[in-house]
């Protein structure tokens, strides 16, 4: 017995019902693929106006880039390369960037004894 045998006729009726619930489906689809598409549309016009936004905001702002920043200078000057503004030294690259490892915390209780000492 195979399961692709067909054992009685197609009937109208069974035509139909097949018809219209591919219909349905058919239409399900698409209502949900459309909402899914406007609500792609409406991501992409919000990263849109936020974007527009910050770029706005940035351009209104006094300091736009970090290395003319006195507060960083200062922090440069005092603990990050003691005497002058250099960066990319050893220290700042371990404080400032995203690492993990044995010399991190020994960096960060030095930074913690140089703020206890100038306080």
């Amino acid at each position: 017995m195979s399961i692709f045998a067909e054992n009685q006729k197609f009937t109208r009726r069974q035509f139909f019902k097949g018809s219209g619930l591919l219909f349905v489906v058919a239409v399900t689809s698409a209502v949900f693929s459309k909402i899914g598409y406007d609500a792609f549309l409406a991501g992409d016009d919000y990263i849109e106006k936020r974007a527009a936004a910050v770029y706005s905001l940035d351009e209104k702002m006094a300091l736009r880039k970090s290395h003319e920043n006195p507060e960083i200078a200062q922090i440069y000057r005092e603990f990050l390369s003691p005497g002058s503004v250099t960066p990319l030294t050893e220290k700042s690259e371990m404080l400032l960037h995203t690492q993990y490892g044995p010399k991190v915390p020994g960096l960060i209780q030095e930074l913690q004894n140089h703020n206890n000492e100038a306080a």
